[in-house]
């Protein structure tokens, strides 16, 4: 069933707020019992930032870190003015789903700013590359407690919601040499009747080791996995899940070509709106654990 979609952008939403306040009938979902998840536009990369009932504040991923070959910082440029808007001062927990660079670069910024972290939550597999050791050596010069989650862990994000790590599966001795993707940590996460499943840069084999744990993994809103790309979205894990609203997160006319066509059609024959934040910006998911509302940038 629906749970009263509704979609605001730009002006629409200036008068949309300017109604809320100006009419009985509220045009955007008000109130202190509000579970916020932004996804952000960070061209082609991945970074979302949860704000939940209980006052906590989860940054999943950031996108991508400058280099040489491209000055974009994710972190710099997108993670941080939006938490500064947003004045957020502290962080309770930034997941790192794997290492990496389009996820894990934006972080390095985040995590040398002035704004508190008090948790790292990581795949636990380590990573060859200058970006993964700028993480490395920002956690430790903050001295940020690191934490590898268990399969089917409870994180602690508020007791409005439940939010669980369903991957990795594997212990972490075993995820060394598998491919970095698969080693995503993948959340499912629950507030009263509406449902998210996150799934960073799961592919198929880490979609196949979910369904034989026999996770739960029914969604109204589904981060679709690795930029929409054919490598994830398989169909069986992709049916189950079942959402209403689908959301990629790439770059303008990326160099992989993402989304790949076969995800789309998935999302399209099963009736799923489709978001991206190549064409729609920061897309906002708000909901009061009854019914949910999107805003796009």
């Amino acid at each position: 069933m629906n749970k009263g979609v509704k979609y605001f952008s730009g002006f629409l939403l200036a008068v949309a707020l300017f109604l809320t306040a100006s009419t009985s009938g509220p045009a955007v979902l008000a109130g202190k019992d509000i579970l916020k998840i932004t996804f952000l536009n960070v061209r082609q990369g991945d970074s979302a930032v949860i704000q939940t009932p209980d006052n906590k504040v989860i940054v999943i991923d950031g996108g991508q870190l400058g280099t040489r070959y491209s000055r974009f910082d994710a972190g710099e440029e997108v993670l941080i003015p939006f938490l500064e808007k947003e004045g957020i001062k502290k962080i309770d927990m930034v997941v790192a789903t794997h290492p990496d660079y389009d996820h894990m670069g934006g972080l390095v910024a985040l995590l040398n700013s002035d704004i508190k972290v008090d948790e790292v939550l990581d795949c636990g597999v380590p990573h060859t590359t200058g970006t993964y050791k700028a993480y490395v050596k920002a956690i430790k010069g903050k001295k940020i407690p690191l934490k590898i989650p268990e399969k089917g862990e409870v994180l602690n994000w508020g007791d409005k919601l439940r939010a669980q790590v369903i991957a990795p599966q594997v212990p972490p001795e075993k995820r060394m040499n598998r491919n970095l993707n698969n080693n995503s940590i993948v959340i499912k996460l629950d507030y009263g009747e509406v449902s998210f499943l996150l799934t960073g840069d799961c592919e198929h084999e880490e979609e196949h080791e979910i369904l034989g744990s026999g996770a739960r993994l029914k969604a109204d809103i589904y981060k679709a996995s690795h930029h929409g790309s054919r490598t994830g979205s398989g169909e069986v894990f992709y049916y189950l899940t079942d959402p209403e609203v689908a959301i990629i997160s790439c770059g303008k006319r990326n160099k992989f070509d993402h989304p790949h066509w076969e995800p789309i059609k998935l999302f399209r024959e099963t009736g799923a709106e489709i978001l991206r934040t190549d064409y729609h910006g920061d897309i906002t998911v708000i909901t009061d654990g009854k019914t949910y509302e999107i805003l796009e940038d």
